[in-house]
């Protein structure tokens, strides 16, 4: 079968339907369909006015309640939702003071883990370093500038030596200052 005669096909099918129109048109029952149209007329109509109703019925105790509001009954109303927002806003905060301290362990533990496995001449050469840092005189003005060298070079080291380091440089600051 060639597309020709497909389509010569459906083009007679739709030619026929055509000139059966007239017939079909005589056959169709326009008191039943005018019938039909009234029932949903009529639905239509009924759904509309019980929408009305209840809406109006809503609106109606929205009224009454805005009718009895107070100004404190609203400020209480905002005062518990701020305590509520607050309280929410504290979690989150103690969430991510939390989550940020465990990472800054994980990053401590890995620190420690990196520097163990360095060769022994690296570390000698990072515990030198700090040495010198320790043993440079600090202006008063300029502590904070210093100390952040070395906790660069504290980082370096295992953390059981970090923390005598961070001691002392925070004891000499306070004598040099007097």
């Amino acid at each position: 079968m060639t597309i020709t005669t497909t389509i010569n096909a459906q083009f007679k099918s739709i030619v026929e339907d055509v000139k059966a129109l007239p017939e079909t048109f005589k056959k169709i029952d326009i008191a039943d369909l005018q019938k039909q149209a009234e029932g949903l007329v009529q639905t239509a109509v009924g759904t509309a006015t019980a929408t009305y109703t209840d809406l109006q019925k809503q609106a109606e105790g929205v009224y009454a309640k805005a009718k009895g509001l107070k100004v404190d009954d609203i400020r209480k109303t905002v005062d518990n939702s701020v305590d509520d927002v607050t309280k929410t806003a504290k979690g989150f905060a103690d969430d991510a003071q939390k989550r940020a301290e465990q990472l800054v362990t994980d990053a401590k533990t890995q620190v420690t883990k990196v520097t163990s496995k360095a060769p022994t001449t690296a570390r000698k050469a990072a515990e030198k370093v700090d040495t010198t840092v320790k043993k440079t005189p600090e202006p008063a003005k300029k502590t904070a500038a210093k100390k952040a060298p070395a906790a660069k070079t504290a980082a370096k080291k295992p953390a059981a030596k970090k923390a005598p380091a961070t001691k002392t440089a925070a004891k000499k600051a306070p004598a040099k200052k007097a």
